[in-house]
């Protein structure tokens, strides 16, 4: 089956040529989707968009199973892109933004928590073939395991700790799918080669596991509510980061100041927020070549710590390689 590209599912604007367009690649998909046809999560989202839009009588989104991706990630959106802080809102056709009624609320939460139990069905098989659903799977467990730590059985006998512990519990798997579909996306919308980053006379690797190290634990600080981690508040966004950090170590190789054969830490100041990579350098089986050794993206994360900062200051020197970007190597 073909599938559409990025650029071709892009509403480009709202003249008639484009409108003709787009119109045919809807029912295209439409077409496709009555017919159970594998789409990409793009084309998954183009559709709903479409029908969400259309003043035909094109069906409700609920009517396609292909639209259960979406529909999940606006309600995921509507509800915790805030932390569950109300009110909340929609956009509605014909009507615009509008507030979410009480009875439409309790709805939405029942399919979120539907959704929930049946996610974590999921997180619990411990040998999935897809990489996505392995590594996440793994992250998704972590987190349970830390939040059943803190509340043990026999404290959730108590009623509000219970009702807690559920409300953790469901935010940590709700998050989890989130990510599934944001790396999914990721991965269906690029190359194989964006994800390489020629650095210090080696390849250095933006793998599944990085993207999901990085989301799961170094962004979303609500749903984590881990005060042991730093969080991402600016500048690099999740869809974008393996793009930015391309393009900040191809700046920071042209100084040749570091060796990843002799550290695997990296440490710069981007935009006045300074950070911390890793880079792991280990053996690992790739299929047709055995074991090779990789130089994979470890974890990304900001540093607001005072002592930290004041270590770097001591110990470190500062060369600045742009008007954003500057890097931090030992005195």
């Amino acid at each position: 089956m073909k599938h559409y590209s990025v650029e071709e599912l892009d509403f480009k604007d709202g003249l008639e040529p484009e409108q003709i367009r787009t119109r045919k690649i809807f029912e295209d998909l439409k077409e496709k989707a009555a017919n159970k046809k594998n789409f990409l999560e793009r084309e998954k989202d183009f559709f709903y968009t479409g029908l969400k839009l259309s003043e035909y009588n094109d069906g409700q989104p609920e009517d396609f199973e292909v639209c259960e991706n979406p529909i999940f990630r606006e309600l995921y959106l509507t509800y915790f892109h805030n932390n569950l802080s109300e009110p909340f809102f929609k956009h509605k056709k014909g009507r615009g933004i509008v507030q979410v009624g009480y009875q439409e609320k309790i709805k939405d939460f029942k399919i979120l928590m539907k959704i929930s139990d049946s996610w974590w069905k999921e997180m619990k098989i411990e040998n999935h073939t897809d990489k996505i659903l392995q590594e996440l799977s793994i992250e998704t467990r972590r987190d349970l395991k830390q939040l059943d730590a803190k509340y043990p059985p026999l404290s959730r006998r108590f009623k509000k700790n219970q009702n807690d512990y559920r409300l953790k519990k469901d935010k940590i798997i709700l998050h989890s799918k989130f990510i599934y579909l944001l790396v999914k996306s990721v991965i269906e919308n690029n190359d194989a080669k964006n994800f390489e980053i020629p650095f210090s006379g080696e390849m250095v690797e933006f793998t599944v596991f990085s993207l999901i190290h990085i989301v799961s634990r170094h962004y979303a600080e609500p749903i984590k509510d881990n005060s042991d981690k730093t969080y991402h508040y600016e500048n690099f966004y999740p869809t974008e980061l393996h793009i930015d950090l391309n393009n900040i170590l191809l700046e920071i190789d042209k100084a040749n100041l570091i060796d990843i054969n002799k550290t695997d830490n990296i440490i710069f100041k981007f935009r006045k927020v300074v950070y911390q990579l890793y880079i792991q350098k280990k053996w690992e089986s790739r299929k047709g070549k055995g074991n090779v050794q990789i130089f994979r993206i470890q974890t990304f994360y900001p540093i607001y710590s005072e002592i930290k900062l004041n270590n770097l200051a001591e110990n470190f020197n500062e060369t600045a390689l742009n008007q954003d970007l500057s890097v931090y190597t030992l005195k």
